[in-house]
């Protein structure tokens, strides 16, 4: 693809720069690879010109009022180090050469007389030298990010394996020195990480996006991390990260829990800030030496099943345990057979809405340990789908229940969509939910939309409303939204030529880059080539 260049002029000469204008202006219409963005009429006004529009190529005259022009490229090496820089010059004194040589200057163009082939050869060596920085660039950013992905490739490893006890502490030792992972010598506590509505998450995002976004949560937690001492922080599974915070002396009790309240209440706040992922946070108790991981780990994994009974965005601790009523497991199975009787074709959305809040507030009351509970939510979503498969059409393709993601509450409300779903068979309620979804997000398509917030204004829970999406449109909401919004964007520069930040609030995408990368997803285009397409086109 053909690069295109930005270039300014610098010159107290009127007809150098009516010269060097013309010049730019039939370069343009010949190749367009050369842009004149701007001009200055000495080397004070050029620096303030410059270092606002930051063009890639700088042609400036030597002998000017107020500052001369090897004075001006001086002071903007510093601040636009890649900016190649064309003298032109009246003068060919040695002086000047030798200041010009010192200041890394491409070319020392004698502007009497001014030839346009000595300019296409200046320009064209330009071209290549940022081409060649350019790709350069590229090429070490793309090794930074080949080196991190593998190093948090290579942790996770690690650390699934030791925490199995695949491990023994000696090699573990020698991998953290290669590491650098020092810490582990000291105090330290384990901590785990849980993404909150994380069915939701994997029907919002491509698998690709899902692995973009999880490596960014890993790096804001590790930099929160670094910002309240020493530790490491890894993706682990599905919708886990595990993470270790250390510190040199010892601590009281109240300090330690004060500590890992503060670093949780930090990473659940940034993780919302930064990527609007909601989160919670479980530590473990403080150990010592690579020998005590394993059991680090457990204490914070039991510490995390308390996720179960919480809705989203809690710091848990061991001193801030639910105390678990297991004995009243036979009580709450008694409760799901008189509602599972009792559950008939026709009943209304109230009806049930009360009965699923009177399951609610026994559990509330009573809480039984996730590990005997989901298996009898999931045993009801079962016989509720036998119970009414006589005549159902829906019966055809019941999705496996999601239990292994889902707080009890979202277990509990996708149970009472999909059963509400399963009493009306037939009566297509629902697919008034997904036209007043529709409606909504149309009304809204310059917002930043949410699963959640479409999800709550149909009311429905957002994981059943996300499948139910799914089934009824044949795409994912996120997917939907997005090329509503790409729609909207390719409306709006048919209309006239909007910036690309103007397009952004346009249609409510914060991201530049993440904008830039749908528009070339759904029109094959980035938004400058659409525009210079569609420039060619109206121009015929």
């Amino acid at each position: 693809m053909v690069r295109n260049y930005t270039c300014f002029i610098v010159d107290d000469e009127d007809l150098i720069i009516q010269r060097l204008e013309l010049f730019f202006s039939e370069l343009s219409h010949k190749e367009g690879r050369f842009h004149l963005v701007g001009k200055a009429n000495n080397g004070q006004k050029g620096i303030e010109e410059i270092l606002r529009l930051k063009p890639d190529i700088v042609i400036t005259d030597i002998v000017m009022p107020r500052m001369d022009g090897i004075s001006m490229i001086e002071q903007l090496k510093p601040e636009l180090p890649h900016t190649q820089y064309i003298l032109l010059t009246a003068y060919s004194s040695f002086e000047y050469a030798q200041r010009a040589i010192h200041a890394n200057v491409l070319e020392y163009i004698v502007k009497v007389p001014l030839r346009e082939a000595d300019l296409d050869r200046a320009l064209d060596k330009a071209a290549g030298i940022l081409d060649e920085v350019k790709k350069k660039e590229e090429e070490f950013q793309s090794l930074n990010v080949s080196v991190l992905e593998n190093k948090y490739r290579v942790r996770k490893q690690f650390f699934n394996e030791l925490i199995r006890g695949e491990i023994p502490s000696h090699r573990a030792s020698d991998f953290a020195n290669r590491m650098q992972f020092h810490f582990f010598q000291a105090n330290y506590c384990c901590f785990i990480v849980e993404m909150n509505l994380y069915e939701s998450f994997r029907h919002e995002y491509s698998a690709v996006d899902q692995n973009i976004l999880k490596y960014a949560i890993t790096n804001v937690i590790e930099e929160t991390v670094m910002n309240c001492g020493k530790g490491v922080v890894t993706d682990f599974s599905d919708n886990r990260f595990i993470g270790f915070l250390s510190w040199e002396n010892n601590r009281s009790e109240m300090d330690t829990e004060y500590a890992c309240q503060t670093l949780g209440s930090q990473i659940v706040s940034h993780l919302h800030q930064y990527l609007n992922q909601r989160v919670s946070v479980a530590f473990g108790g403080p150990h010592r030496g690579w020998e005590s991981i394993k059991q680090a780990y457990s204490e914070a994994n039991h510490v995390s099943e308390d996720f179960y009974y919480h809705a989203e965005k809690v710091v848990k601790t061991p001193a801030h345990r639910f105390h678990y009523r297991n004995d009243r497991k036979v009580d709450f199975q008694q409760k799901l057979a008189n509602f599972l009787a009792w559950v008939q074709r026709k009943v209304s959305k109230e009806e049930l809405e009360k009965e699923f809040a009177d399951l609610n507030q026994f559990v509330t009351d009573h809480k039984i340990h996730k590990s005997i509970m989901a298996p009898m939510l999931r045993d009801l979503y079962r016989d509720i789908a036998v119970k009414f498969k006589s005549g159902n059409m829906l019966t055809t393709d019941v999705a496996e229940f999601p239990i292994e993601f889902m707080a009890f509450r979202e277990q509990l409300a996708y149970i009472g969509d999909f059963t509400y779903e399963y009493v009306h068979a037939g009566q297509l309620l629902h697919r008034a939910e997904i036209m007043s979804a529709m409606r909504f997000i149309e009304k809204n398509l310059n917002q930043r939309l949410t699963l959640e917030a479409i999800a709550e204004e149909v009311n429905l829970a957002p994981s059943y409303f996300s499948s139910l999406f799914k089934k009824t449109m044949n795409e994912g909401v996120i997917s939907y939204i997005n090329r509503k919004k790409i729609q909207l964007a390719l409306e709006l520069l048919n209309v006239q030529d909007y910036s690309l930040l103007e397009l952004c609030e346009e249609v409510g995408i914060v991201n530049e880059g993440y904008f830039c990368k749908l528009f070339k997803e759904y029109t094959g285009d980035t938004p400058k080539q659409y525009r210079i397409k569609m420039t060619r086109y109206e121009s015929k």
